[in-house]
């Protein structure tokens, strides 16, 4: 009877490693298209922002400017005042994040270290909240803020957006408490230290990248907003820049010029915002999601 010879594992081994490889490029492919998808908006702004209005109507357009001009940029402030705009927006945007960061991170610390009714209910009043429909609030928050004599004011839009950024704000926040030892809080209590005390000299400290994260999104939440900003404000005294944005879009013709040099304005407190602040972002996004 003949003996077969036992087949040799290296081909099955180097057939894994092959498709091993295969999805590793797969991966790299992907991202890398996913890349060029993001940067390609950025790639055709910038450049058209700097081209004078002649050369962004031509017949052949180039990636690269011909000539190099910061007349859009003039114009825009110039013409429409864009600052002003800039001026409201950082505003607004900054009054969100600030209170977002002050009222999500007290009562977060009340969700875990203290004991009340109704905390249950509470929680998932708050996460009903942030999974509610946006454009379903805007009659309600209309008629609240003319009511008050709020409307065409900045302070309207920080309410407005306080809305729909503190469920979120008090989510992250609590998860992130929860990773925080309780014996460090309680050893902190033992020593003497109230419940706010203990907060801002134990807690908060530690918290950084929580903070990071619900300071970031709720800047950049009100910063890009524009359904709220159209409807509650309409003189260009509280007017934002995503809506000064906007009201470069002609209805029969458009600046270019003028529109990509707006966009490229718009963005750049933001990108500087977050470059700062990105570290601290990740770790805050990625903790603050690990215990629900």
């Amino acid at each position: 009877m003949a003996i077969r010879p036992r087949r040799s594992a290296k081909p099955a081994g180097v057939r894994a490693e092959r498709r091993a490889r295969v999805r590793h490029l797969a991966r790299i492919a992907a991202l890398v298209l996913v890349t060029a998808l993001v940067w390609l908006p950025l790639v055709v702004t910038v450049p058209t922002s700097l081209r004078p209005r002649a050369e962004i109507t031509t017949a052949e357009p180039s990636l690269i400017p011909g000539e190099f001009t910061l007349g859009n940029y003039s114009r825009l402030f110039r013409v429409m005042d864009y600052g002003a705009y800039m001026k409201n927006s950082l505003v607004v945007a900054g009054c969100t994040a600030a209170i977002c960061l002050l009222v999500s991170s007290l009562a977060a610390y009340s969700l875990v270290w203290l004991k009340f009714r109704g905390k249950r209910a509470f929680l998932a009043l708050t996460l009903l909240a942030y999974t509610f429909p946006q454009i379903l609030l805007v009659i309600p928050l209309f008629v609240m803020c003319f009511r008050l004599g709020l409307l065409d004011t900045r302070f309207a839009l920080v309410l407005t957006y306080l809305s729909f950024v503190l469920p979120f704000g008090i989510w992250i926040h609590r998860n992130y408490f929860q990773t925080i030892s309780g014996e460090l809080v309680g050893a902190a209590l033992t020593d003497g230290c109230g419940y706010l005390q203990c907060m801002v000299k134990v807690v908060l400290p530690i918290s950084l990248p929580a903070m990071a994260t619900v300071l970031t999104f709720s800047f950049v939440a009100a910063w890009n907003e524009y359904m709220f900003a159209n409807i509650l404000v309409s003189s260009d005294a509280a007017r934002t820049a995503s809506v000064g944005l906007q009201t470069l879009i002609g209805s029969h013709s458009t600046d270019y010029g003028m529109l990509t040099a707006a966009s490229v304005v718009m963005a750049l407190p933001v990108i500087i915002f977050f470059l700062l602040i990105q570290g601290y972002f990740r770790e805050g996004l990625t903790m603050g999601s690990m215990k629900g």
